[in-house]
C-alpha cells in the first residue's frame, strides 16, 4: 500500500470526516478507500452500508493509526463489525411438496427446520378473509400463534411471525407449502447478500438429489397433483443489534421480503426428499458454509475449489430450468462452461480433450468402466452440439424442435423435472445425451469425494496443502 497516501488520508479524517464518505472529498484518497472495502469485505462479518461508514468515521478520529498503521484499524474495525452480529431467520417456501408424505416438523440441523402447513394456512384466502382473521386476532388478548413455526420463529427473535401481514401485504400463497427455517446468526448485511444464493441453492440442491432418481411410477408430476398456488417470495427477519430483553417483543419489524430469482415450480419426488433428507442437509450445510467464510483464511488455491464448487450449484439450477423448457441449446452451452469450471483452469489449447481426460479420471471413483464410457460418449456428443450450435448456428432447436403437440407436456412450467413429460413423441437420442449430461454433473456435485474435497478446503488453514 501506499503508506504516505495513507498517512495523508488519516490526517485528513480528524480534519473533515467527509473523506471518508463524500465522493468528491474523498477522490484524492479512492485508492485507500478502496483497500479498506475491499478488505472489510473479506471479514466473515460485516456491512457496507451507513452503519460501517459510521463506524469508520469514529476510528478515524483516533491518531493512534498514524503510528499503529493499516493493520490496527483493519483490526478495529472487523471489532466493530462484530458488535452489529445478530440472529437471523430465513424463510423459504418449499413448494409442491406433499405435507402428507412427513410424520409432521423436520429437524434437520441445529439451524435448519422444515415446518407443514396447518389447515389455517390451507385456507383459499381473499383479502376480506385475510382482514377478519387479522381482526380476530387482535382482539385475542394473548396475541399468540399455536402453530409450531409461529413459536419457533418467537423463541429465536424475541418477536412475532404476522402470519396475516406476510400474506396480506408480500405473498398471499407464502404458507401453502412446508417452509423451510434458516437461522444464521451475522449481519444482517450480509444475511440478506448471501440469501438470494442461499434460496436457489435450496432449489437446486432438491432438484439434484432429485434428478439421481428414477421418475416415480405411473407419475405426471405437478401436472397431476392436488395444488394450490405456489409461493414466489421468501423472507429474512433478524434481531436488532445489540437489542436487550427490556420488554417481550421487539417494536416493529425487522426484515424483508425477497422475490425468487428462480423459477418456483418444484417438481420433485416428495419420497426422494424424505428418503435423503440426510444428504439434502449436508449439502445444504456446506454451501451455507461457503457462504459465510473469512476469507483471509484461505489462500487463492483454496478460494478457488469451494468457489467453483458453489458457483456450479447454482449453473445446475439455471442449465436445469433451460432444459424443463426444451431451450436445449442454452442449456448445452450451460453445461459445457459448468463442466469447463469445475476441471480446467484458463490455459492452454485443446480445451475439449483436456476436459474429456479430467472428467475421465475423476469418474472412475464414481462408475464403473461400462457407465463411465457411456457418460464420457454423451460428453463428447455434448461438445459436438456446442461446436455447432457456437460455429454453424445449427443446434438441437433447428434440428428436432420445430413444432410441438398439444399433447406435448414438457416445458408448461419453467422448473417441471427435464424430459419427463414428452408424450408419445420421445426426444431423439442427442436431446437425451443432456439429460445424461446433467446426471453426470448431479453424480459429481455431490458424490463423496467431492464433498469431502470442499469439506476439506474449508477446515484448512492458509497455506495448508490441498
Amino acid at each position: 500500500m501506499n503508506k504516505t497516501l495513507f498517512q495523508q488520508f488519516l490526517k485528513a479524517a480528524q480534519v473533515n470526516e467527509r473523506v471518508s464518505w463524500d465522493y468528491e472529498a474523498a477522490k484524492p484518497y479512492a485508492e485507500i478507500l478502496h483497500m479498506i472495502y475491499t478488505d472489510v469485505a473479506k471479514f466473515k462479518n460485516y456491512t457496507l452500508d451507513g452503519r460501517f461508514q459510521d463506524i469508520l468515521v469514529k476510528l478515524l478520529k483516533n491518531s493512534k493509526y498514524e503510528s499503529e498503521g493499516y493493520t490496527s484499524l483493519l483490526k478495529d474495525l472487523e471489532e466493530e463489525l462484530n458488535k452489529l452480529v445478530v440472529r437471523n431467520i430465513m424463510l423459504l417456501p418449499i413448494n409442491f411438496i406433499d405435507k402428507s408424505k412427513f410424520n409432521g416438523d423436520v429437524k434437520l440441523n441445529n439451524y435448519m427446520n422444515i415446518f407443514l402447513p396447518t389447515k389455517e394456512d390451507l385456507i383459499d384466502y381473499d383479502d376480506f378473509t385475510l382482514r377478519m382473521r387479522q381482526e380476530k386476532r387482535q382482539k385475542d388478548k394473548k396475541g399468540k400463534m399455536s402453530d409450531n413455526l409461529c413459536k419457533f420463529f418467537e423463541s429465536q427473535l424475541e418477536n412475532k411471525l404476522d402470519k396475516e401481514h406476510i400474506l396480506l401485504a408480500k405473498d398471499r400463497n407464502f404458507f401453502n407449502y412446508p417452509i423451510l427455517s434458516i437461522q444464521i446468526d451475522n449481519v444482517d448485511y450480509k444475511m440478506e447478500k448471501e440469501s438470494g444464493r442461499i434460496a436457489q441453492a435450496v432449489y437446486s440442491i432438491l432438484r439434484i438429489i432429485d434428478f439421481r432418481e428414477d421418475k416415480e411410477p405411473h407419475s405426471w408430476g405437478i401436472l397431476r397433483r392436488d395444488w394450490v398456488n405456489p409461493a414466489n417470495t421468501y423472507v429474512v427477519y433478524y434481531n436488532k443489534e445489540n437489542y436487550k430483553q427490556t420488554h417481550k417483543f421487539n417494536d416493529g419489524y425487522y426484515g424483508y421480503s425477497f422475490m425468487c430469482n428462480f423459477s418456483y415450480f418444484l417438481d420433485i419426488s416428495t419420497f426422494s426428499l424424505i428418503e435423503n433428507l440426510n444428504l439434502f442437509t449436508n449439502v445444504l450445510d456446506l454451501y451455507i458454509q461457503t457462504c459465510f467464510l473469512d476469507l483471509r483464511k484461505y489462500d487463492s488455491k483454496q478460494l478457488k475449489i469451494i468457489n467453483k464448487w458453489n458457483n456450479a450449484i447454482s449453473m445446475f439450477n439455471t442449465a436445469y430450468e433451460f432444459a424443463s423448457i426444451e431451450k436445449y441449446d442454452a442449456c448445452n452451452l450451460i453445461l459445457c462452461a459448468h463442466l469447463e469450471s469445475l476441471f480446467l483452469e484458463n490455459e492452454g489449447r485443446n480445451k475439449q480433450e483436456r476436459l474429456l481426460v479430467e472428467i475421465s479420471e475423476y469418474l472412475k471413483d464414481i462408475y464403473d468402466d461400462s457407465k463411465r464410457e457411456k457418460r464420457l460418449s454423451s460428453l463428447r456428443n455434448l461438445y459436438h452440439f456446442r461446436n455447432k450450435i457456437m460455429h454453424e448456428g445449427n443446434g438441437y432447436e433447428v434440428q428436432y424442435m420445430s413444432s410441438r403437440r398439444i399433447t406435448h407436456y414438457q416445458g408448461v412450467y419453467r422448473g417441471m423435472r427435464p424430459f419427463s413429460y414428452n408424450g408419445a413423441v420421445y426426444p431423439d437420442d442427442d436431446v437425451l445425451d443432456i439429460g445424461r449430461a446433467l446426471k453426470c454433473v448431479v453424480d459429481i456435485l455431490i458424490c463423496n469425494k467431492t464433498l469431502e474435497k470442499i469439506k476439506d478446503n474449508i477446515d484448512f488453514k492458509k497455506g495448508d496443502n490441498t
